[in-house]
């Protein structure tokens, strides 16, 4: 069966919520996860309240459960600052033993895009952690060809595109892109699906407060994983549902809902 993990951004402090990382390991591993993936202000959060990532990571060893990445490390503009915020958080991989850390690009044109998470990577040589990078319909980088095109010049070893079947949804370039995509061009993939909306919705406040579980929206998810089975896709599979309706409500019954709703996808 494919490794799932759970993204816990939908309590984030960067959305209100309470970054209870804790909670997160116990009601991941109980739901049947086999990894989390935990966003980079909520540990930011969890350390500013005295907390320890050591002491966390001894909870997930006993909980049986891994961390595969982290999410929202930095949001890649050519700026010193967010070179600063990787790697710290960089720091934190190493403390909770993930192998990736998930990015998003601002610079403003193509090659300021390049170089950009070139700069990241070459920030990140001997550490023994890939960038995965996340094109988004609102963001400046927004498709999986200029995704892959980075990956590319920076090298499949030390970056790969982050698919999410939400954000794929909105590349015009659709299923023939996924088709024809590298596998080792792949960091991995975020599974989730979209409640209905209006032509004159908001990307912004559709994808951050109106994502649901996978097969209770409207977008195709059995077609997405059926694509990617059939290519050969054997890395983890991050649930990342972000619904304001569960903000606030218990981590485990919002874990145990995210597996129910995934699993069957991934066999």
């Amino acid at each position: 069966m494919t490794n799932l993990s759970i993204n816990t951004f939908n309590e984030s402090p960067w959305v209100g919520g309470s970054a209870d990382l804790g909670g997160w390991v116990e009601g991941a591993a109980r739901a049947g996860f086999s990894l989390i993936g935990p966003d980079a202000p909520s540990l930011a959060a969890w350390i500013g309240a005295g907390h320890s990532l050591a002491a966390l990571k001894r909870q997930m060893r006993d909980a049986g459960i891994g961390c595969g990445v982290i999410a929202a490390a930095a949001l890649l503009d050519g700026t010193s600052a967010q070179l600063d915020q990787l790697l710290a958080n960089a720091d934190h991989a190493d403390a909770l033993g993930a192998g990736m850390l998930q990015v998003n690009v601002a610079a403003s044109d193509a090659a300021a895009r390049v170089d950009a998470v070139a700069a990241a990577a070459d920030l990140l040589d001997g550490r023994n952690l890939r960038l995965a990078i996340e094109y988004m319909p609102i963001s400046p980088l927004a498709t999986l060809a200029e995704t892959l095109a980075i990956v590319d010049a920076v090298g499949r070893d030390r970056a790969g595109a982050l698919v999410d079947i939400w954000h794929h949804t909105h590349d015009p370039s659709g299923w023939e892109a996924i088709a024809a995509a590298p596998l080792e061009a792949i960091a991995y993939l975020e599974f989730d699906d979209a409640q209905a909306a209006d032509a004159a919705a908001d990307l912004t406040e559709e994808t951050m407060h109106r994502r649901t579980f996978p097969g209770c929206g409207v977008l195709d998810c059995a077609r997405f994983a059926e694509v990617w089975r059939a290519k050969g896709y054997d890395g983890f599979v991050s649930v990342e549902v972000l619904d304001q309706a569960w903000r606030g409500r218990p981590i485990a019954d919002f874990a145990r809902a995210s597996y129910l709703a995934a699993a069957p996808y991934w066999p």
